[in-house]
Formats: structure tokens, sequence, C-alpha cells
């Protein structure tokens, strides 16, 4: 009687954490599309209609998010995309910049000694590409080719644990990370950081891979930083 009962709760259990995870998954997208902006309060009557399930399932892929630091659960007041502090902000920059630094090292080690041709060629069409954005002052065709290349190092740096770490830091980074690229010159500024990472990489040269790494992600925040400047 007992197993009977516990074979027939595992299916609905199943579908429960299945259905709360697709929910999480749409709520993410929309965060990090920028559909839902930071400081935004989310509406857990208005997404359970919007998506078809109940203000449980909605709760319960909201408290996951928390977990994640994409949404801050605030007493009595609810659900808010998380608007992080500028010094949250720098905090997160120096840790990305640490792995993403350690990152290209190791693929410019990889191309002393391995055959890596294919690498890259593909950072040198995702390089083209991005010119091209820049050309036609595409703005989103631009950050979506900035997140492939950099996910594409961490790819072949073949270090998993860096790429958990990375992407994690990077999904609470997609909150503020598109004002940096907001404008043409810093978009034209970070597509010669991108290239001197490529050439680096090349080169087979660790040291300047590391460095040039790094100081794209230190550009990235003082560009960051100067669009608060400006706002204010």
């Amino acid at each position: 009687m007992s197993t009977a009962t516990n074979t027939a709760e595992k299916p609905f259990s199943l579908r429960r954490e299945t259905l709360a995870g697709s929910v999480r998954s749409e709520i993410e997208r929309q965060i990090l599309a920028g559909d839902l902006q930071a400081g935004e309060k989310l509406n857990e009557v208005a997404l359970a209609e919007r998506l078809d399930v109940s203000r449980g399932t909605v709760r319960e892929a909201i408290r996951t998010l928390a977990e994640s630091g994409l949404i801050d659960l605030l007493a009595n007041r609810g659900a808010f995309v998380r608007s992080p502090t500028v010094e949250e902000i720098r905090n997160l920059y120096h840790l990305r910049g640490a792995v993403f630094a350690m990152a290209c090292a190791s693929v410019a080690a990889r191309a002393r000694y391995e055959h890596i041709a294919d690498v890259l060629t593909a950072l040198q069409a995702n390089l083209d590409a991005m010119r091209v954005a820049y050309r036609d002052d595409d703005r989103t065709a631009y950050y979506e080719l900035n997140i492939a290349f950099h996910a594409l190092l961490m790819d072949e740096a073949k270090n998993p644990r860096a790429k958990a770490v990375y992407e994690g830091l990077v999904k609470e980074m997609h909150l503020f990370r598109r004002r940096g690229l907001s404008v043409s010159p810093n978009i034209a500024r970070s597509i010669e950081e991108h290239a001197a990472i490529v050439d680096a990489i090349d080169g087979g040269d660790a040291d300047s891979a590391r460095r040039a790494a790094q100081r794209h992600i230190d550009e990235g925040l003082k560009r960051f930083l100067k669009t608060l400047d400006e706002e204010a």
C-alpha cells in the first residue's frame, strides 16, 4: 500500500518541479533580456495569469531565483528584481576579471602546444560579426555577440569549475552590464580590447592574454561607472 502511494506521488512531484523550473527559466529570461528591469517589483498574480500557472508555482520559482541572486525578497513588500549597489558591482567585476583573465591565459597557453585553429577561426568570426553590428549600430546583436565571445573562451579554457563560477557572476551582471555598452564609442573600444585578447592567444602568449583580458574587464567597469556619472 505504502509502495503504491509513493509511486503515485513521484510523477506529481516531478511535474511540479519541472513546471516551477520552466517558470523560473522564463522569469530569468525576462530579467536577463531586460524585459524586467532592476528594481522592478514582480507581480505574482500577473505572472501567474500570463504564464497560465498557479501563484504557488510562481512563488516557488521566485524563491529559487532569489537564491541565485537575481531577485530580492523584502519582508512585507514582495519580490523585486535585484538592484545591486555600486560596491557590489565593483566586486562582481573584480571577480569576473580574475576568472576571465585566468581562462584567456589558459587558452593562450594551449595555443603554444596544441592545434586550436578552429578556436581562433571562431573568435575571428565573432570579431568580424561584432564589427558589422557596430557599423550597423545594432547594439542588441553586439551584446549577444559579446556574450558569445566570452562564453567561447570560457569553454576553451577547459575548466568546468571556473566556467560555472563565471556564469553565475555573469547572470548577476546582466542586471546592469548593458549600460556600459549603450553608446557607440564604448562598443568600438570593447571591440579593440577583444581583438587584443585574440592576438595574444594567437601568439600563444599567456601573460599578454591575461593582461589583455584583465584590462578588458577593468575598462568595462570604467565604462559602466561613467554611465552612472553621466546620468547623475
